[in-house]
């Protein structure tokens, strides 16, 4: 099955998120149908066939946070009707709109006022103030009325101001989800912001042998991790959740999944001083950092020497280079506490020559230098690091892009979703010996040529098509020897993560966004993609600014921008830019660096 014969629908759309889910709803019935239950399907079909408007009006819920709403605050234009919408809701069993929820439920949902009100009515023997705080009026309610007390809202409020709704069905959207994502930090927001209609993807033909999900069991497996995880979250002890783990399985990237859990959990448990715990968990981790992870715990009681055999046979076994840097520190660390006879391998000194060039008065730095130093000999560019994962894309395309079970998921991707698992070179190595194989015999430049021309615009994660210009491409290819190019390609297969950077893995630094705030980061978006001028008036404030510089910098890539300018004040609204910033860079570290410098201007005179 081909899975890139779907169309993503134009921005310009007010329904363009329905018109993008139901794809996914369709794509997810027609290749997993065998690992939905016959009624999950029967529930997917139904909404299919409801009106647009209450379509839209329960996508717009599942896109948000949680799954209690007040009928008030679901309000949206392209649903002119909301109470026909809700009736068709309720009637198909997708929503509840008499849900039985507990006092403290109902108070987190009541604004201030509507909880005093609530209160008088359930304790009228208490006189509550107009000025009592809404978080001291819930504590009085629910220290009245236990939260594993539950209720239908009537019988709570029967003059309760607005509807409270409860999704139904938002478990089968995460299963879709995940179905469709190959993982559950990817949110319907984060699909709704991108513009695919601006971006050609590579087809990738799925057969019954790499779909990722062979059985409802491995989606029930995956799942099972996902609240594992929220569990831990939520406060429960470790201890508990760690009973739960599943045994080992046989899908490769499920159990890699599972094993990553595995070290999440370990270091939570080093968080809260729980050293055994964190050390049962790391050992029975393969992820390479649990390996490290328990060898810096295990310096703290173990002798030096012992720890030092350690970390060598580890060094030794694992060749990520910034997994070894770090054992080798270990190794070092030991080394002189046991007073061992141990050097390090010595970096090999890169050979410098230094010129100081005259400050240009105008125009960026790097083309400074390329004209100071370009002559009738001699040209230069500027790649940063684009040049050789562009080069390596071109020449292994099919490796990036064969049908290994667990890389692709949907028509979206630009590229696969295990490359930066450790079996990603193990499981193409037919096609990556069949392009080293064209470096030993010379056709790799007619390959990268050609392709170049046959995949220009395609969207690849290695790949800035506007830095990978043919005159490059053919320069780099005449002057650079074949012998070198695989050492930096071989090079650059024992850590792809760590040895390439960019902004189109950059992810929203929380679990999801604000109601406004999600609307305002669509805006920001749709606004930039589409190249339109976009005037916003908002008070200032943290959630506000990282709604925009986020989508801001999300969109740089895709519509080929390399600055973002922004004019402020030059005390709260510059801090708070930055700070919006140092938000984002702990996130983007966990995938890649985030590659932002940047440069504050000061106005001496005030605007």
């Amino acid at each position: 099955m081909n899975i890139t014969a779907l169309a993503s629908a134009p921005l310009d759309d007010p329904l363009y998120y329905l018109r993008n889910a139901r794809q996914v709803i369709q794509l997810c019935l027609s290749q997993y149908a065998d690992l939905l239950l016959s009624e999950e399907a029967a529930l997917l079909e139904q909404l299919l066939s409801l009106d647009v408007s209450a379509q839209a009006l329960l996508l717009r819920m599942v896109m948000r946070k949680g799954t209690r709403f007040r009928s008030d605050n679901v309000s949206y234009n392209e649903v002119p009707d909301q109470a026909h919408a809700l009736r068709q809701l309720v009637e198909a069993r997708l929503v509840d709109d008499q849900p039985e929820v507990s006092i403290a439920a109902l108070g987190d949902l009541c604004r201030r006022e509507e909880c005093r009100v609530l209160a008088q009515h359930l304790l009228p023997e208490v006189h509550f103030t107009a000025s009592a705080r809404k978080s001291d009026l819930v504590a009085r309610l629910t220290a009245d009325f236990p939260s594993e007390q539950t209720r239908p809202v009537d019988d709570w409020w029967p003059e309760i101001p607005f509807q409270l709704i409860e999704l139904r069905c938002n478990a089968l959207f995460d299963r879709l989800r995940l179905m469709f994502f190959g993982n559950l930090y990817q949110n319907w927001s984060e699909f709704v912001l991108t513009e695919l209609g601006l971006q050609q993807f590579e087809p990738v033909q799925l057969t019954a042998e790499s779909r990722p999900f062979q059985s409802r069991a491995e989606v029930d497996l995956y799942l099972q991790l996902h609240r594992l995880q929220e569990r831990v979250a939520a406060g429960e002890s470790i201890e508990s959740v760690c009973a739960e783990l599943p045994s080992p399985v046989a899908c490769d990237w499920i159990d890699y999944r599972r094993q990553k859990v595995l070290f999440q959990l370990g270091r939570e448990a080093e968080r809260q001083q729980q050293i055994e715990l964190a050390l049962a968990l790391y050992q029975q981790s393969q992820h390479r950092e649990a390996q490290l992870r328990s060898l810096r715990l295990l310096e703290k009681r173990e002798s030096p020497e012992q720890v030092f055999n350690w970390a060598y046979a580890a060094h030794a076994r694992i060749v990520q280079p910034e997994t070894r840097l770090g054992l080798r520190r270990i190794q070092q660390r030991c080394a002189r506490k046991a007073g061992l006879d141990y050097v390090a391998p010595k970096n090999r000194p890169v050979p410098v020559e230094s010129t100081v060039l005259p400050k240009p008065e105008q125009g960026r730095v790097e083309q400074a230098v390329i004209e100071s130093l370009s002559d009738t000999d001699t040209q230069l560019f500027h790649v940063e690091n684009r040049l050789f994962t562009g080069l390596f894309a071109l020449l292994f395309w099919p490796a990036l892009y064969a049908p290994i079970r667990g890389a692709f998921f949907n028509p979206f991707q630009s590229g696969p979703a295990d490359l930066y698992r450790p079996g990603f070179s193990d499981a193409r190595a037919e096609w990556l010996d069949e392009g080293f194989a064209q470096l030993a015999s010379g056709a790799y430049r007619t390959t990268i040529v050609q392709r170049l021309a046959q995949k220009q615009g395609i969207s690849c994660s290695l790949i800035h098509w506007p830095s990978l210009s043919a005159p490059l491409v053919e320069a780099a290819l005449a002057l650079i020897p074949a012998s070198h190019l695989e050492a930096i390609f071989r090079h650059l297969l024992l850590d792809v993560r760590h040895h390439r950077r960019g902004l189109m893995t950059l992810a929203f630094p929380f679990a999801d966004f604000r109601q406004h705030q999600r609307l305002l980061s669509e805006t920001v978006y749709k606004g930039i993609s589409t190249e339109h001028t976009l005037l916003l008036e908002a008070p200032t404030g943290i959630g506000k600014t990282l709604g925009v510089t986020y989508p801001a910098l999300m969109a740089m890539p895709r519509r080929q921008l390399d600055r973002l300018f922004v004019l402020t004040a030059r005390t709260t609204g510059r801090q708070l830019v930055l700070d919006s910033l140092s938000m984002l860079r702990p996130v983007a570290a966990t995938d890649a660096s985030l590659p932002i410098r940047v440069l504050e201007l000061t106005a001496r005179d005030k605007v």
